[in-house]
């Protein structure tokens, strides 16, 4: 019965321990206000990516979202500090330097 409960202590520690480690984002960024050109391709807001690792990073990209369908308050004051997962936009806004975001917070 000690064999038992010693082995199902160890179990539940196992259980219980958690990956540490993992940055819950991939990048800061700032977004840096609504993108004022008027083209068929233009619109949306630019943000600039503080650890960006992509060849030859643009100063800046575009996202194709309001901040409202960011989840982000509307009335927020530029520029924005947030953390965010992105990719590389594969459409053909993606040659204009769109990106999507997957995932974002805001942050102080």
């Amino acid at each position: 019965m000690k064999t038992f409960i010693f082995i199902a202590c160890i179990g539940l520690i196992f259980v219980s321990c958690k990956k540490t480690g993992v940055p819950p984002y991939q990048s800061q960024g700032v977004i840096t206000g609504y993108d004022p050109r008027t083209c068929q391709t233009c619109g949306g807001l630019f943000i600039t990516i503080n650890n960006d690792t992509t060849k030859n990073a643009p100063p800046h990209y575009d996202i194709n979202e309001s901040l409202q369908q960011l989840g982000i308050n509307p009335n927020a004051k530029f520029p924005i500090n947030v953390s965010l997962n992105w990719m590389h936009d594969t459409t053909a806004l993606g040659r204009y330097g769109y990106i999507i975001v997957t995932k974002i917070k805001v942050i102080n």
